[in-house]
């Protein structure tokens, strides 16, 4: 069971954030599917359950490519996704292809996220993205007026380690100047995200639409 967000032991100088299911989460996967087939010619194949593969996606995918390790990888991470979303004739590549160029443009902010930053912003508390994933999200930061609030953001594609490994923790702690014992990390995963425990960083961990709970623990106004 995955365990909820519990409020710090301390006031925390830093907070670090996971990007997708903490900061930010997907629209509707309809409406995703209608965003990309305006970039296509050939419609999906009605029995081909083209919502189910898309939430499954990245479940499949590890099936599918144990060895493979996307979130380090762009060319990896696309082939991953477009190659488990067209596995059969019943979606076409090019409408794979569609899906994974219009993916960033369905993130939207959780609720409770925009709150939070105002609340971090005004009393000047360091904050850094940290973030499993090959696609850049500073676009999607800049698109939601929120560029300027991080300090750090840390991609795993860019930086060459992923969550758990302590040391992504550790870059991002450090790219705010702030001792890892003095920071918390909010994110979705517990495995994932938990890994900052190792450093001895304070860990809140909540599923995407309780996220606003673990905002409101970590900076109560």
């Amino acid at each position: 069971m995955r365990p909820e967000a519990r409020p710090p032991h301390r006031h925390p100088r830093a907070v670090l954030l996971d990007f997708h299911g903490t900061l930010a989460v997907a629209r509707s996967v309809d409406e995703w599917i209608a965003d990309a087939r305006t970039r296509v010619t050939h419609d999906v194949d009605p029995s081909a359950g083209l919502s189910d593969r898309i939430r499954n996606v990245w479940a499949d995918a590890g099936q599918r490519f144990p060895s493979l390790d996307w979130d380090l990888d762009p060319t990896s991470h696309r082939h991953a996704f477009v190659s488990t979303i067209s596995r059969d004739d019943r979606v076409s590549t090019e409408l794979a292809e569609a899906l994974y160029e219009t993916m960033p443009r369905q993130w939207v902010l959780n609720a409770g996220a925009a709150a939070f930053i105002a609340r971090a912003s005004d009393i000047g508390m360091p904050l850094a993205v940290v973030s499993n994933i090959a696609l850049d999200v500073r676009p999607a930061l800049a698109r939601w007026g929120l560029a300027s609030a991080f300090d750090a953001v840390i991609l795993s594609y860019e930086v060459g380690f992923a969550k758990p490994d302590p040391r992504i923790f550790r870059l991002a702690s450090d790219s705010l100047g702030v001792d890892p014992r003095h920071c918390v990390m909010i994110g979705d995963s517990s495995r994932d995200d938990g890994g900052a425990a190792a450093l001895g960083m304070q860990c809140m961990i909540a599923r995407p639409e309780q996220m606003h709970r673990a905002f409101e623990l970590a900076l109560p106004s």
